[in-house]
């Protein structure tokens, strides 16, 4: 991935697919932890619903278009879906753990090619959601230990 366009549309679709995970394990999750990790899933996807706002719009004023169909997205994420099953928060909260860590890997490589660009503003927005994602990951890798 060499490019800064694809590559916001490709964390744009990741974080989609991350959106309906957390969906998912909200809906689906049962047993012990249920019940501090179903509010946390509203925070955790309240979060990715701003992210996606945020690189959406990115897009559009760097002069691209941001992906907008379910088709569009699901063949481009690179995010494995989660399918209607009952989960428990510890399984969830790993799986998770797993898709944020890809999402950040590519929120660093994002700033790396918006630097190349010449464009220090894509390169602080993504800065902001590593650090966002990175304090999700401590509180979840803290969950499950």
């Amino acid at each position: 991935m060499n490019n800064l366009y694809e590559a916001l549309n490709t964390f744009l679709a990741d974080q989609v697919v991350v959106g309906m995970k957390i969906h998912n394990i909200h809906w689906f999750m049962k047993g012990q932890g249920f019940f501090p990790m179903h509010k946390q899933m509203d925070e955790f996807y309240e979060e990715a619903e701003e992210r996606i706002d945020t690189v959406a719009e990115r897009l559009l004023v760097i002069g691209d278009k941001p992906l907008g169909s379910l088709k569009a997205i699901l063949d481009r994420t690179t995010i494995e879906e989660l399918g209607e099953h009952e989960i428990t928060a510890f399984d969830g909260v790993s799986k998770l753990i797993v898709d944020f860590e890809s999402l950040n890997n590519l929120a660093l490589h994002i700033i790396k090619l918006a630097e190349e660009d010449n464009d220090p503003g894509t390169a602080d927005h993504f800065t902001s959601i590593s650090q966002d994602l990175g304090k999700s990951l401590w509180m979840m890798k803290s969950y499950i230990k």
